[in-house]
């Protein structure tokens, strides 16, 4: 077969190959552009539920801290409509009676941090306000239109909320008549204002949403927000909602959501465009939201957290730009290593034409693409062709009989002269060498490879030499350099980062420790609020007494009857000093600490407990029964050890107190081990269900009813507990009712307290 059909025959099967190659090529492309795709995707749903989840616990923090925070002024309208002032004002209507009204509303303002505190007679006419002061006061304007005025004059208390006809803010309405006899005389009114919440929760990386039950936003985290409809109104319904002045004056408008979709059954994407300012220009940005909600049933409101996907989706398209980075350079690899192997072939068959005649040869150096020259066995150039003159661009005749240095130079400096390897390479008895070096010539310079070969033809030693250019290559190694060195940069800056981070976690974490003092502090003083009804009862009984025996005393002094004076002094005395010893205890018990060790007695720590709950237990007729003082010293701070023993046994008589058919009594044991000593706190109540007991020392879970307690007790005691080194646990009784044990490590006096 001649050499013309064996070209045309492998040019045949190279055309058919090189299509085959094509269409592999399009399907891996398609394949990679498909899995690029599907894995953003998947990635990016699994970082939405991660996000579900934490954006629902914070939902459930966020209502349950606006449910407590608005509940507890719920009953101040009926503590007002039972106050004999406000009785006095409505029914006599003088002018001191009403100053004294004023101020005493105003003040009791400022204790409890309501909005506004206002009395109404029965016509609707604001008579004294706690912003009898302010130019925007409630004196002498007429709320008779508002539904909680009309509800509280039917003798129900009310509930209503709508933005301010006089101050302009928006606020939750708690009313409640106000009796004489079985007659109404007047409405208690309380104003909640809720941009003190919306400060509160303003700084949180997600957006919250207050929703009314018509679907209105009556409070968020975007003031812009407000007063727009998250859903869809009929006009009967808009016509409705302004004609009870609800939102005086503002417009109602729809929210700008432009694209909606559930997630699951949970939550929704929502997209919303919004209003951006930017270089004095405002431009419309589309922001994309995970949506959860549910119900305030408190209020009949609905409150949605929007969490927003930018970061997620930035994320996603990141790591889909280096997914398809990383398979563009695949893909460059793996051309490169399919271009060094075609170099590689080219140079085999370059090999396999020395074998056939100094024609044949010849003909190859004129036609292949490859830069070729002939050299004779005294290694100097016999021929060339022409695509070693395309490479340099100039034609190279003269060189013809002049060594191979005088076209070829080496690049490495330390190798050794070209006669030399190549008279080296003979004595080896190497037939291929390569060498990287320039091809030049005249002012021309081309980086190449060269591979020489040595031909053993018939009558004499010859030498074919094959120039690849190499300018692409160069380029190729000098781009990865770069792209190793700013690699390496980069790595540098995210070590920096990541140092800062480091730095930033220690300094949240003494943060937390701050705000750890701060919460068992919160739960002293909230533990101190709900004993300053029995508190006052305590106080009251020797004030009393106090002012009998001063009475007696002034009378046994007129009349000349000192002893018996002395006597009443004496009692004053000592009552003074029983009182000081009640506030003491209190005062102690409020300060700010640290838990610090030490010895102290357990019995004085659960008599200094029982002098400050004693006055509830009186109160509410619950017997206390107390071992007796079995000497154990163990090793704590006196303080919170009486923190905690309170914080029992104010959950022990709320657990009472629920279950008003039960006995009424709590139990305090004292026993111990060989290194531990155990304090069990048994109450006579219901006892704990599975479910509080699984979460029982949970921040902010809680059993008892709606708004008696913020869940952070027992939680706290905990903490106290295991920074003095014990535990605490509880149980239900098998006689009923709950058990809380505390066990602290026995006082060692051979062991230095930490």
């Amino acid at each position: 077969m001649s050499e013309s059909k064996r070209f045309s025959i492998g040019s045949f099967y190279l055309n058919r190959l090189k299509k085959h190659f094509f269409w592999l090529y399009f399907i891996v492309f398609l394949i990679t552009l498909l899995m690029t795709w599907k894995g953003g995707e998947a990635l990016k749903n699994q970082q939405i539920k991660t996000l579900r989840i934490d954006s629902f616990e914070q939902l459930n923090q966020l209502a349950s801290v606006l449910e407590s925070a608005i509940a507890k002024y719920q009953h101040m309208p009926t503590l007002l409509a039972s106050n004999d002032r406000v009785k006095k004002a409505l029914r006599d209507g003088f002018d001191s009676d009403i100053n004294q009204l004023n101020q005493e509303l105003e003040q009791i303002n400022r204790i409890t941090e309501a909005s506004d505190s206002y009395i109404l007679n029965t016509e609707g006419l604001t008579i004294a306000a706690s912003n009898y002061r302010e130019n925007t006061s409630f004196v002498g304007r007429n709320f008779a239109f508002r539904p909680y005025f009309q509800d509280a004059i039917q003798g129900k208390p009310g509930r209503y909320y709508a933005l301010g006809t006089t101050s302009n803010r928006r606020g939750y309405y708690f009313s409640y008549p106000v009796y004489e006899g079985d007659s109404i005389i007047g409405i208690a009114v309380v104003k909640v204002d809720l941009t003190q919440f919306e400060k509160r929760f303003a700084n949180q990386h997600y957006e919250f949403l207050l929703l009314d039950p018509d679907g209105i936003v009556f409070s968020s985290s975007r003031p812009n927000w407000l007063y727009r409809i998250f859903g869809e109104l009929t006009h009967a319904e808009l016509q409705r909602i302004a004609d009870s002045q609800r939102y005086y004056g503002k417009s109602i408008e729809k929210l700008a959501i432009v694209y909606q979709k559930p997630f699951d059954e949970k939550s929704q994407i929502v997209d919303v465009l919004e209003n951006t300012l930017l270089n004095d220009d405002v431009e419309i940005e589309r922001l994309s939201f995970l949506k959860m909600s549910r119900p305030i049933r408190l209020l009949d409101f609905k409150i949605s957290i929007l969490a927003p996907l930018k970061t997620i989706n930035e994320e996603i398209a990141l790591w889909r730009a280096i997914f398809a980075g990383g398979v563009t350079i695949t893909a460059l690899l793996f051309g490169l290593a399919m271009l060094r192997s075609r170099m590689l072939r080219e140079r085999s068959d370059a090999n396999e034409m020395t074998r056939h005649n100094q024609a044949y040869i010849r003909e190859v150096i004129q036609n292949t693409q490859a830069g070729l020259v002939t050299l004779d066995e005294n290694h100097k150039i016999e021929s060339f062709n022409p695509a070693v003159e395309k490479l340099l661009g100039q034609p190279l005749a003269p060189l013809v009989g002049q060594p191979l240095n005088a076209l070829f130079l080496a690049d490495e400096s330390d190798a050794p002269a070209q006669d030399d390897f190549l008279e080296a390479a003979n004595d080896l008895g190497v037939k291929v060498l390569t060498r990287e070096g320039r091809l030049c010539y005249s002012d021309q310079t081309v980086p190449v490879e060269m591979t020489l070969c040595k031909m053993q033809l018939p009558n004499r030693l010859s030498y074919l030499v094959t120039f690849h250019d190499m300018t692409e290559r160069k380029r190729y190694e000098q781009e990865i350099t770069q792209a190793r060195i700013e690699l390496e940069e980069r790595v540098r800056e995210r070590t920096f980062e990541l140092q800062g981070a480091n730095t930033r976690l220690r300094h949240e974490i003494e943060e937390h420790k701050g705000t750890q003092r701060e919460l068992i502090q919160t739960a002293k003083l909230a533990v101190l609020g709900q004993l300053t009804a029995g508190l006052n009862h305590e106080l009251n009984q020797p004030l009393t007494a106090i002012r009998a025996f001063a009475g007696n005393g002034l009378k046994f002094l007129d009349r000349g009857q000192y002893e018996q004076a002395h006597t009443n002094l004496q009692h004053i005395s000592q009552l003074g000093h029983h009182m000081g010893d009640i506030i003491a205890r209190f005062k102690v018990f409020a300060r700010k600490g640290d838990v610090h060790h030490g010895p102290i007695a357990v019995q004085t720590a659960i008599m200094g407990a029982l002098k400050i709950m004693s006055p509830r237990y009186k109160e509410v007729g619950i017997e206390l029964v107390v071992t007796e003082d079995q000497g154990f010293i163990v090793n704590g701070d006196m303080v919170f050890l009486e923190q905690v023993l309170v914080n029992l046994l104010a959950n022990a008589a709320d657990a009472i107190l629920e279950s008003p058919d039960n006995t009424r009594r709590v139990s305090i044991e004292q026993t111990s081990t060989e290194n531990q000593v155990v304090l069990c706190i048994q109450d006579s109540g219901n006892g704990l269900s599975e479910e509080a007991i699984r979460h029982l020392f949970e921040p902010f879970f809680t059993s008892k009813s709606l708004g008696l307690g913020l869940g952070l007790g027992l939680s706290i005691s905990q903490r106290i507990v295991e920074a003095m080194g014990g535990q605490i646990s509880a149980k239900n009784q098998d006689s009923g009712g709950a058990e809380f044990c505390v066990r602290l490590p026995r006082f060692n006096h051979l062991i230095p307290p930490s």
